[in-house]
């Protein structure tokens, strides 16, 4: 044990030398033996190495997508977390389009830069926001609002630590409309594939917009139902077809596309007066469904709800599917990430 420790502590010593500015010694959120994560849907510890390749720790995991980003023109992103009391964290954002392709980013607020991808190390309960300004290509005015997705992954020492990370994304149209909106994450083991919300929607001061994220590898349509106030079925419609997870060349899952519209731009058909439940159907397809209800001059992210509570049966399929998402994650060595700039 003591000549493992002084390997340790020689590793760690190099690690400080060949990464200037990286947390080897600040917020280490990796482990320096595999720790168990066997409690995050039985997932193995992703392997952490520092700027020469070498291995110098390993890390528990959690994961998701914020299924709509909105940045440039009238909107604006902001993504907060912090880290938990319990150890430091490792946090990667990585933003795509529709389509599920890279999308450049400028980012301001607690990191400042360009680019699909954005990755820093927190201490324990150190916070950030990450602001979403715009497509790197529109700057410096971001006249058009850049929209797709955001995958999130956020590395901790310890699976207690992991369970305790819950980010947040915020919609503003300030100064616009008074709007903001914040949404949580869908993990990668939540998803479902049938959801529904309670919305009302006159055409005029109150609107219901969805947003559709493809959790599945087969690219799909949506078949979107509207029933009334008696629990009648009284519209449908269907989405475009929404792209798959693509498969990488390592052979694990990219980011699927993303769907955002209006309600009635999805149902032909009159929607009905007051107040209507609405469900979004994939089948047998996974997905991840966003619902959002504009009241005059306020907005809000409604409640979505399984349409069907899954069975325990149907709750296990859907965490082995996830897994097979989240593999990509296990099996890409990453490398140490830095700290915020103070």
């Amino acid at each position: 044990m003591r000549m493992k420790s002084l390997q340790l502590i020689g590793l760690m010593a190099l690690a400080v030398a060949t990464l200037h500015s990286q947390p080897t010694n600040g917020a280490v959120y990796w482990s320096t033996v595999a720790p168990d994560c066997s409690s995050l849907n039985n997932e193995s510890p992703a392997t952490i190495r520092n700027s020469s390749g070498t291995t110098i720790g390993y890390s528990c995991y959690v994961s998701g997508t914020f299924v709509w980003l909105a940045a440039g023109g009238m909107w604006g992103t902001s993504i907060r977390v912090a880290a938990p009391a319990s150890a430091p964290i490792g946090v990667d954002y990585s933003f795509y389009d529709t389509n599920g392709h890279n999308l450049p980013l400028n980012t301001a607020g607690s990191y400042t830069g360009s680019g699909n991808d954005v990755n820093f190390a927190l201490y324990a309960n150190q916070p950030a926001e990450i602001e979403l300004l715009g497509a790197t290509s529109d700057a410096p005015n971001y006249r058009t609002t850049a929209t797709g997705s955001v995958y999130a992954v956020f590395y901790c020492p310890d699976a207690s630590t992991c369970n305790d990370v819950l980010p947040q994304l915020i919609y503003s149209a300030l100064p616009t409309y008074p709007w903001s909106l914040s949404v949580p994450i869908a993990w990668d083991n939540s998803v479902w594939t049938q959801w529904s919300a309670a919305g009302i929607d006159d055409g005029h001061t109150h609107r219901v917009s969805l947003v559709i994220y493809n959790e599945g590898q087969t690219a799909t349509s949506y078949t979107v139902r509207v029933y009334n106030k008696a629990g009648t079925l009284v519209g449908s419609g269907t989405t475009p077809s929404i792209p798959g997870l693509p498969t990488l060349s390592d052979g694990s899952l990219g980011q699927g596309g993303t769907y955002g519209v209006l309600l009635s731009q999805v149902i032909s058909t009159p929607l009905p007066s007051g107040i209507f439940k609405i469900l979004i159907d994939g089948g047998s397809l996974y997905s991840a469904v966003e619902v959002l209800q504009v009241n005059g001059t306020s907005a809000t992210t409604l409640q979505v709800a399984y349409y069907t509570a899954p069975t325990s049966a149907a709750s296990i399929s859907a965490v082995q599917r996830s897994n097979v998402r989240r593999s990509r994650v296990a099996s890409t060595p990453k490398p140490v990430f830095s700290e915020l700039p103070n």
